[in-house]
């Protein structure tokens, strides 16, 4: 009996991806561990390999074709078998014209998977529409393979979302909530549903500003010109390893606590956002932090990041520093249950005491800016405020990252 060539799922946030390439042609003989198609997902070009040797039958999703995770893309004839021994190909369904839908009478006793315009509805699509209240009814055509409704669409639907602009006037262009897109909105949707609360603060990093100076001499020779981002993260890391109760994800059950760091940060990409992860920060210098982040950025330019590189995050970061923004609401990225934005740095006249009686004096100082989103659920405020302080306190004498 042919074998199944399947969509895995590569990762917690995966739930779709689309054929690039197809590797093989109807027909190529196959060896067990060679790639048979490119599958890129939320960036990310992976590859499906054969699981047994023989022949590629069929192809079932074309090149350009996003579908859900666990979807059947093609056939692989093992030895022995030929291509009579194929399942007969199934006729794509018939969707009938809007005018003919609208007309139809309710159908008594429709199957399960339809619904009562015609139109294939996912399981999962079926149970998210009972517990939204939509009306299948209402969704004109589905956005799924072969026209199938899927949850986005339900989603669209109980929004109030429609293909045609409500203003009088059509787009003069749309982007499609697909692909990347489709997941940076999914998981916004996810962090917005949790428990989530905001701390802002202010720290003084001019030592941390004078460290950078001192690290562009001492990193020159790796080829690394530091960054306030490098300090940072560096200082995240170093929090995290005093206070656990950041670096966990949350689930129905159980808050998980994680002894191993795998560090998220955000990067902008040209079409949306990626998260690369750190892994295994804690063993890392401040050098070694710096490295991998730039071998991450320099993959993402060339679209070369695997998937075990953009998953298994336990606390991210993201830096809008260079926006010129102050505070903001980084939004946390599921499970996760802290991210830390980082804000721009500004020159400030400041108070400060020094000598032995405490003079106060007044000094132009390097003032940063901080926010820190939790999930109340699995954090209180006064155990996620000292991480945060914790991290400025880091900023605030730095001279630990000069010494590995």
């Amino acid at each position: 009996m042919p074998g199944n060539i399947i969509l895995p799922q590569w990762g917690m946030g995966m739930n779709e991806g689309q054929v690039v390439r197809w590797l093989k042609s109807v027909g190529d003989p196959i060896v067990k561990g060679e790639p048979l198609v490119e599958i890129e997902s939320t960036k990310v070009s992976a590859e499906v390999e054969a699981t047994a040797d023989g022949t590629l039958g069929r192809i079932i999703v074309e090149e350009g074709k996003t579908v859900p995770v666990g979807t059947i893309l093609g056939l692989l004839l093992e030895s022995g078998e030929s291509s009579s021994d194929l399942p007969a190909e199934e006729a794509p369904p018939q969707r009938p014209s809007r005018a003919s839908r609208s007309s139809r009478p309710l159908r008594q006793g429709a199957t399960a998977r339809r619904g009562r315009g015609g139109l294939v509805v996912t399981p999962r699509a079926r149970r998210l529409a009972r517990e939204l209240n939509v009306d299948l009814d209402t969704i004109e055509s589905g956005t799924g393979p072969s026209g199938r409704v899927t949850e986005d669409d339900v989603r669209a639907a109980a929004e109030g979302g429609t293909t045609t602009s409500d203003v009088g006037m059509e787009p003069s262009r749309t982007i499609p909530l697909t692909g990347i897109r489709g997941v940076i909105a999914r998981r916004m949707s996810e962090s917005a549903s949790a428990a989530l609360v905001t701390l802002n603060t202010t720290g003084d990093v001019t030592e941390a500003v004078a460290i950078q100076r001192q690290l562009t001499r001492e990193w020159r020779r790796s080829r690394v010109r530091p960054q306030y981002q490098d300090l940072a993260i560096a200082a995240t890391v170093k929090a995290l390893k005093d206070h656990p109760l950041a670096n966990a994800h949350i689930t129905d059950k159980e808050v998980q606590i994680f002894d191993t760091i795998n560090l998220g940060f955000a990067l902008a990409v040209p079409d949306g956002l990626l998260v690369p992860v750190i892994r295994d920060a804690e063993s890392k210098s401040p050098l070694e932090l710096a490295l991998a982040v730039r071998d991450l950025v320099r993959k993402s330019k060339s679209n070369e990041l695997r998937v075990a590189e953009l998953s298994g995050s336990t606390f991210s970061l993201t830096n809008l520093a260079s926006y010129d923004v102050e505070n903001f609401t980084p939004l946390i990225n599921p499970p996760e249950v802290g991210i830390l934005g980082i804000g721009r740095v500004i020159q400030q006249p400041t108070v400060t005491k020094s000598g032995p009686k405490q003079n106060e004096e007044i000094e132009v100082r390097s003032i940063g800016y901080f926010s820190l989103t939790f999930d109340h659920r699995a954090w209180d405020g006064a155990p996620a405020a000292e991480f945060l302080q914790a991290v400025v306190r880091n900023l605030a004498a730095p001279e630990w990252m000069a010494e590995g």
